[in-house]
C-alpha cells in the first residue's frame, strides 16, 4: 500500500474488528469507500493483491448474498394443507 493514510486506517479497523466492535464486510466496505476517494490508491498496482490478502486475514467472503439469492423457495406454511381442506367443505 502507497497511500499512507489507508494503512492508518486499516490498522485501525482491523482492530476494531478484533476486538468484535466493527464487523469485517464493514471495515471492507470502509475499505473500499477509501479507496473510490483517495488517488493515491486508485493509482496503486499493487492494491488489489493486497486487498485480497487482507479480506483473506479477515475472513471476508468474496461476494455477498444478494437478497434474490437468500430467498431461492417460497416459505411453505405447515397449516396450508388444513386450510385447503376447512374450505372443500364448507
Amino acid at each position: 500500500m502507497k497511500c499512507s493514510r489507508l494503512k492508518n486506517l486499516v490498522r485501525d479497523w482491523y482492530q476494531q474488528v478484533r476486538s468484535f466492535t466493527l464487523s469485517p464486510l464493514k471495515m471492507m466496505d470502509l475499505v473500499n469507500k477509501h479507496i473510490k476517494q483517495c488517488p493515491t490508491c486508485q493509482q496503486d498496482e499493487d492494491l488489489p493483491l493486497e486487498l485480497e490478502q487482507l479480506r483473506e486475514i479477515v475472513r471476508v467472503p468474496h461476494t455477498v448474498a444478494t437478497k434474490e439469492e437468500k430467498i431461492a423457495e417460497e416459505p411453505v406454511y405447515v397449516y396450508e394443507e388444513e386450510i385447503v381442506e376447512e374450505e372443500e367443505e364448507i
